[in-house]
């Protein structure tokens, strides 16, 4: 295989996995938890579309 067509092959497998990725988790994307011992850290991200 010529090495341009393995550099595009390449590319769309990464791009394709990153989509997969965030498709999977994009409800978690606005949240994020971290718990250590007995602390607990939370942080939401709020937004609102303006019109």
């Amino acid at each position: 295989m010529p090495k341009r067509k393995t550099t595009t092959m390449s590319l769309a497998i990464v791009c394709f996995t990153l989509l997969a990725a965030l498709a999977l988790i994009r409800d978690d994307l606005c949240q994020v938890e971290y718990q250590n011992g007995t602390t607990l850290l939370k942080v939401a991200l709020a937004y609102e579309a303006k019109s």
